[in-house]
């Protein structure tokens, strides 16, 4: 998904790319690090191994995207909290 918005006169452009964690788009994403201002990375709070990996995702963003990137953490699935994985701390 792709949505781009004037501000003061410059142009944002708003890219959202959803891989699911799958294995088989990793080798894609690089490409996409490169001129990347902020990322959000996305673990599932049902999930602990989603969870454990984003170390992982965080490490590779680090080493292939822009030495600036700004990076946040979202737990989604929040309505399924009689199941959750991930305690919070």
């Amino acid at each position: 998904m792709s949505k781009s918005l004037t501000v003061d006169n410059s142009t944002i452009k708003f890219q959202i790319w959803d891989t699911a964690g799958q294995e088989r788009y990793r080798s894609l994403l690089p490409m996409y690090y490169r001129n990347a201002a902020a990322a959000i990375v996305v673990y599932d709070i049902t999930n602990e191994g989603s969870f454990t990996v984003l170390q992982d995702w965080i490490a590779e963003l680090h080493r292939l995207g822009p030495p600036n990137i700004v990076l946040a953490i979202a737990g989604n699935k929040c309505d399924l909290e009689d199941i959750r994985e991930v305690c919070l701390v």
